[in-house]
């Protein structure tokens, strides 16, 4: 059975709801640039499907940042939450650190293990991949 989830940003100016999702994966994402983005050891991303997701609130706030060639990653302009990463228009991903509850999933591996911080240990026994990783999924 599939519930709603909703998201928020840090000052809650930007809300965003996810009606009837289907949470693909989660990935722990150890790219330089989720660390950066997220300001710790990795980020944590659901992919999702396009389609179901939509900004609630403070949609005029949202500024988007080009990381990539046709990626970008989606910030509250007020107070620099990471909220969501698109590949053009469509939907990629959303931050798990801004989702309202327990989304539901957990976690299946960690990617880009080959860039992750030095003076992180990964402790958990979920597969570890030096790139994107082998567990894919009909959104990619």
């Amino acid at each position: 059975m599939n519930t709603n989830i909703t998201g928020r940003c840090l000052c809650e100016a930007v809300t965003y709801k996810l009606v009837d999702p289907v949470l693909a994966r989660v990935d722990n994402c150890h790219c330089s640039r989720c660390r950066r983005t997220s300001g710790a050891a990795f980020g944590s991303y659901a992919i999702v499907e396009s389609g179901r997701f939509s900004w609630s609130s403070g949609a005029g706030l949202v500024t988007k940042f080009e990381s990539s060639p046709n990626t970008y990653r989606c910030f509250c302009s007020v107070c620099g939450s990471p909220l969501a990463a698109f590949n053009g228009a469509e939907l990629r991903g959303i931050t798990l650190g801004t989702v309202d509850g327990d989304p539901g999933c957990r976690p299946a591996q960690h990617i880009f293990v080959d860039s992750k911080a030095p003076w992180f240990d990964i402790t958990d026994n979920l597969p570890q991949f030096p790139e994107r990783g082998d567990l894919v999924t009909e959104y990619e």
